[in-house]
C-alpha cells in the first residue's frame, strides 16, 4: 500500500530546490565576474602595457638610426624632424593593428675628448586600453610589495604624466590633458654614445697575412709609460696590457706566418685552429661592418695658408683648438717635409686635409695632437713618420673612401718605427722589412712579413673620430 505525503512536504522540496538554485548562480555569477575582471585586465590592459613599451622602443630605434645617419650618410641625418633647442623632435607616429603611437627626441648632451657627440634619446610609446573601465588587478610581486606601476601608468581621462610632471618632465607647465580614449603610456630613455675606431690592433675587411715570422703583435698601454716587451713576463707589472694584440678580419682569409699574436683572432667564416703562434681565444663566427669613410662635415673652415706641402713647410697654427674646433689646412699636395708646431707649447689641435697622395715626411711635435684625412695613396718610409711624443694616439690617419669603389693604398717602406693610427677602410696596407709600429690600424687587406711588428696601444680604445654609434644605456621612467 503507498504512503500519502503531506502538501506542506511537497513544498519544502520545491523551495529547497529554489534556494540551491540561487546559491549555485550566486557561485557562478562571482566566478563570472571574478573571470570578467582577470578577463579585462589580462587582455586589454596588459596586453596595453606590453604594447606601449614595443611602441616606446619603436620610437627609440627611429632616433637611433637618426644618429647612425650622422656618421654613415650625415646629408639625410633627421630629416623631417624638428630641431628646438638642441634636441630634433619627430611628429607622432601611429603603427600596429591596434594603433600604437609613437615618439621621440634625441639631443646632444656631451662631447667627449675627441669631439665626439654623445646623444639622449626620450621616446614615448601609447598604446589604447581596450573593454572596460576598470583598473582592479596590478602587477604585485610579492607580499608586501606595492605592485602598481602598472595601475598609475593608465589614463582614462588625463594624461597623468603631464598633469603631474609637465610635458617635459621637469614640473614645468603642468596640466590636465584629456586624453581621447583610455591609454597606457610607457617612457623610456638610451643613450648612444659613439664607437670609436680603433677597438683591435688590426681589423681588416678582407684578408690578414702577417705577422712576419721574426715578428710580433701584442700591446701595452701608453698611460703606463712607453712600450717595451713584456708578453712572455707574467712577473711584470704592465704583463696584463700585453697581450691585447688583437686581430680580426671580416671574412675567411687568415694567414698566418710564423709571427706570435698576443691577443685574440676572429674571422668570419675561417678555419683558423689553436696554435703556439696566438696566445689569446680563436672565433670564426664574428662578422662585422665596417662602412666607407667620408670626409666629416663639421670641419672648421682652412686656413689661408699653406695650400700645398712642398720643400719644407712648417705649420704653427694661430690658436691651440680644442678636439671639436681644431685649426684645419687644405692642402692639393704632400710630398714636402711637414712640421707641424704646438701653438705657444700648449696641448694643439691642427687637422690636415690632402686631396693628393701622401709621399712626403711628417715631423709632429710634442703637444700636439695631428689628424689626416687624405683622399689619394700614401707611400713613405717608416723613418719620414716622426711623431715625437711617442704617442698613436696624437697622429691619426684616415683614408677618405673612393666613391667609385677602388682600392687605396699604404705602403710602409723600412727601415724605421713610428706610433699612429690608421683608419683606411677602403686601403691594402703592406708594410715589409723591419718597421716597427706602434698604434692601431683599420683597412682593407693587411700584409706584414719579415720582421715587421705592431704594437696596439689600449689607451686607444676610446681614442679617434667616431664610426657608428650603439647604445650603452637603456632605462624606463617609472614614475
Amino acid at each position: 500500500m503507498g504512503i500519502r505525503r503531506k502538501k506542506s512536504e511537497r513544498g519544502n522540496v520545491l523551495l529547497c530546490v529554489l534556494c540551491t538554485i540561487l546559491i549555485v548562480s550566486l557561485i557562478g555569477a562571482n566566478v563570472l565576474f571574478n573571470s570578467v575582471t582577470r578577463f579585462n585586465a589580462a587582455s586589454s590592459q596588459v596586453r596595453a602595457w606590453k604594447e606601449s613599451l614595443y611602441a616606446a622602443e619603436a620610437g627609440g630605434d627611429l632616433a637611433y638610426a637618426e644618429i647612425r645617419k650622422t656618421i654613415l650618410s650625415p646629408s639625410s641625418a633627421f630629416t623631417g624632424w624638428t630641431y628646438t633647442g638642441g634636441t630634433y623632435s619627430d611628429s607622432p607616429l601611429t603603427f600596429g593593428h591596434d594603433n600604437m603611437i609613437t615618439s621621440a627626441t634625441a639631443g646632444i648632451f656631451y662631447y667627449d675628448f675627441n669631439g665626439n657627440a654623445w646623444y639622449r634619446i626620450r621616446a614615448k610609446g601609447t598604446a589604447p586600453v581596450l573593454g572596460l573601465k576598470r583598473a582592479t588587478m596590478d602587477d604585485r610581486m610579492g607580499v608586501g610589495t606595492r605592485g602598481d606601476s602598472l595601475l598609475r601608468k593608465i589614463d582614462f581621462n588625463y594624461d597623468h604624466f603631464i598633469a603631474t610632471y609637465g610635458p617635459n618632465g621637469d614640473g614645468t607647465s603642468k596640466a590636465l590633458v584629456p586624453v581621447a580614449n583610455p591609454q597606457v603610456t610607457r617612457r623610456i630613455e638610451l643613450i648612444s654614445a659613439p664607437v670609436t675606431p680603433f677597438e683591435a690592433a688590426v681589423k681588416c675587411i678582407s684578408s690578414f697575412t702577417g705577422p712576419g715570422s721574426a715578428g710580433v703583435i701584442d700591446s701595452y698601454n701608453s698611460n703606463n709609460g712607453p712600450y717595451y716587451f713584456c708578453a712572455n713576463n707574467p712577473a711584470d707589472p704592465h704583463y696584463a696590457d700585453s697581450h691585447s694584440g688583437s686581430v680580426a678580419v671580416d671574412s675567411p682569409n687568415f694567414n698566418p706566418f710564423n709571427g706570435t699574436i698576443y691577443g685574440d683572432v676572429s674571422t668570419n667564416g675561417g678555419n683558423v685552429k689553436p696554435s703556439s703562434q696566438i696566445v689569446g681565444t680563436i672565433d670564426n663566427n664574428v662578422p662585422f661592418t665596417v662602412p666607407p669613410f667620408t670626409l666629416p662635415t663639421n670641419l672648421p673652415l682652412p686656413q689661408n695658408s699653406p695650400t700645398k706641402i712642398n720643400g719644407n713647410t712648417n705649420i704653427t697654427p694661430p690658436v691651440n683648438g680644442t678636439a671639436k674646433n681644431p685649426t684645419l689646412y687644405l692642402v692639393t699636395s704632400f710630398n714636402g717635409n711637414l712640421t707641424v708646431n704646438p701653438y705657444n707649447n700648449a696641448l694643439t689641435y691642427v687637422v690636415i686635409h690632402t686631396t693628393s697622395d701622401i709621399t712626403g715626411t711628417v715631423d709632429v711635435k710634442a703637444n700636439v695632437h695631428l689628424v689626416i684625412y687624405f683622399d689619394g695613396n700614401m707611400t713613405v718610409k717608416a723613418r719620414d713618420i716622426n711623431n715625437e711624443s711617442g704617442v698613436a694616439g696624437n697622429l691619426q690617419f684616415y683614408g677618405i673612401s673612393p666613391t667609385d669603389g677602388s682600392s687605396q693604398s699604404i705602403t710602409i717602406s723600412p727601415p724605421g718605427s713610428f706610433a699612429a693610427t690608421f683608419y683606411a677602410p677602403s686601403a691594402d696596407y703592406h708594410m715589409n722589412g723591419n718597421p716597427d709600429i706602434t698604434g692601431a690600424i683599420v683597412c682593407k687587406t693587411f700584409y706584414g712579413n719579415g720582421n715587421t711588428s705592431w704594437h696596439y696601444d689600449r689607451a686607444l680604445n676610446n681614442e679617434g673620430d667616431a664610426v657608428d654609434y650603439r647604445i650603452t644605456s637603456y632605462v624606463e621612467d617609472i614614475r
